[in-house]
């Protein structure tokens, strides 16, 4: 008895209460499927829904193929082998990061399209034009490929520097080529590593708006957002989110049964002596050309193009409202920001602290946030905060309120922000909390402090880096979403996103390039940092 009035503390009080509000909008969409079907259900279901389930399976698996490949062979030959300028190359590879794959889509599309780049180059030098129809599925597993990389690149790297250098010499000195060591020794051993940089690469092209609408292709985020607001069928769009919901567990389901089976022993401990192997000459000449394709159609290109567009529209450009929507854009991000390492603290040293199943349960729920695509959040936290506002509607009336005082105000989008976002900042902060256990902890209560001098005095010097890429990773994630912000948003609230969509639908990718060259400079520099950050946290740890 005395064990369980333990176990409802003020800290277990407050996590349920947050796990109960990130319960509560998947609990609402699951009561809306008992309601009757909406008008156009009938209609989508015979004619649209198969074409919606294929093209999404084709998306998903031909981006998760190509960056699973690709990613694991950069990171790979880059993590075993000599090369000069190591640490410059890895940060190329991760900086295209910093880039949408929407906004990706607006600069290839503005390349290739009829009148494009492209097509006025050939024309200026006199020759007949190429035309690549880019606007197509070719040309989204292309722009989605180019820019989701960098997950696979940094999970595979974080894995081969832990992967000690003797399993590879032993291969070796069994009389193994090193390709066929890789692939018999190296490749199962990573291959957890892979599958969840690849899911999670998945995960982004099943939450992708922006890309998709603008090449005109049907997936569910597509679907959804036309039957809700092109069609008004509220009902519809819900069913089609729980249809995207059940894709979504098939695929974390199936990455958990692969990784039971996969029954390898994983290194635990950084390998204290890496050797440095060289690459034959003709094997460095394939690793440059792939690198230096990447790099360019990745990077460079992309940057350069939003240079270019953005010199031609400097006298169109509008700067009216230029500061207003920084502000918005910084100010939201910064308050999810808050909210999620707020809360992240909360739920992560209540499971560190708790000896009890619930504490791992409230983690695993905390994680899952960020497996559902936005398009599902939106449909639940709209349809949450529509019964909510109904509830208070004698309150509004009494206090001469707006009858949706909270779905038209910030509220909701900073709700389904924290929501959506709430996995990248705990994830940091659990592994902080881990790393730190609970020594410190419990030495200070031994000496009499509270626990909550103790969490103030101790824990939190200690969990600064945690906290800081926490804070960098759920900053820039906010600073560059889009589909939440564009259907749960206030009536004119723009934020630097939705300008960006809102300039390259009306064909001004010009004046969009502004806009988006803010993002990705913002997200670039806020990338460099943490790097450098983790970079010096290795070399102290060395020391």
């Amino acid at each position: 008895m005395k064990n369980k009035i333990r176990g409802l503390s003020p800290l277990f009080i407050i996590t349920s209460g947050i796990i109960l509000m990130i319960l509560l909008p998947s609990l609402t969409l699951l009561k809306s499927l008992f309601e009757a079907d909406g008008p156009h259900w009938d209609h989508i279901k015979e004619f649209l829904l198969k074409a919606y389930l294929d093209h999404t399976l084709v998306l998903i698996l031909s981006v998760g193929l190509i960056t699973a490949v690709i990613g694991t062979y950069l990171s790979w030959t880059l993590s075993h082998y000599h090369f000069r300028f190591k640490k410059l190359w890895f940060t190329l590879l991760i900086l295209p990061m910093a880039i949408p794959p929407y906004i990706g889509g607006y600069i290839y599309g503005g390349i290739f399209n009829y009148g494009g780049t492209l097509e006025r180059i050939f024309r200026s030098h006199d020759l007949d034009p190429i035309h690549i129809n880019i606007l197509s599925m070719n040309g989204a597993i292309f722009v989605f490929s180019l820019f989701l990389m960098p997950y696979v690149i940094l999970i595979t790297k974080s894995f081969f520097a832990k992967l000690p250098s003797s399993y590879y010499e032993s291969g070796l000195l069994l009389g193994h080529s090193p390709s066929r060591v890789f692939r018999k020794v190296i490749l199962p051993l990573s291959l957890t590593a892979i599958l969840g940089g690849t899911v999670l690469v998945m995960l982004e092209v099943l939450n992708d708006f922006g890309l998709v609408s603008y090449f005109g292709i049907t997936t569910f985020s597509t679907a959804i957002y036309k039957t809700w607001f092109g069609l008004g069928d509220v009902a519809s769009a819900i069913r089609l989110a729980s249809i995207l919901m059940v894709l979504v567990f098939v695929i974390l389901s199936s990455e958990h049964f692969i990784r039971r089976k996969i029954k390898v022993s994983q290194p635990r401990a950084l390998s204290t002596r890496r050797s440095k192997y060289r690459l034959s000459r003709p094997a460095k000449g394939v690793f440059g050309l792939i690198f230096s394709a990447y790099t360019f159609f990745a990077l460079l290109l992309p940057v350069g193009q939003l240079l270019h567009w953005t010199f031609l529209a400097k006298d169109n450009l509008q700067f009216r409202k230029l500061d207003v929507i920084i502000k918005d854009t910084i100010s939201l991000a910064l308050t999810v920001t808050l909210l999620v390492i707020i809360c992240g603290l909360i739920i992560g040293n209540y499971a560190r602290l708790s000896k009890y199943f619930i504490s791992k349960v409230y983690a695993r729920i905390v994680i899952l946030g960020y497996s559902i695509p936005a398009s599902i959040i939106a449909v639940a936290v709209l349809s949450t905060f529509i019964n909510t506002d109904r509830f208070f509607k004698p309150l509004y009336q009494a206090l001469d309120l707006k009858n949706l005082f909270l779905t038209s105000s910030l509220i909701m989008l900073t709700f389904a922000l924290t929501l959506r976002f709430m996995a990248i900042g705990f994830n940091s902060i659990e592994s902080g909390f881990n790393k730190m256990g609970k020594k410190y902890y419990e030495a200070s209560l031994l000496l009499g402090q509270s626990p909550l001098k103790t969490f103030f005095k101790i824990d939190l010097p200690l969990l600064a880096p945690a906290l800081f890429s926490a804070f960098i990773l759920t900053f820039v994630d906010v600073l560059k979403e889009l589909p939440l912000t564009l259907i749960l948003r206030p009536f004119n609230y723009n934020t630097l996103a939705t300008q960006v969509y809102t300039y390259a639908n009306d064909e001004m990718i010009h004046e969009a390039s502004f806009f988006a060259l803010i993002i990705i400079g913002i997200s670039m520099l806020a990338l460099l940092i943490l790097n450098l950050m983790q970079k010096g946290d290795r070399r102290d740890k060395r020391s």
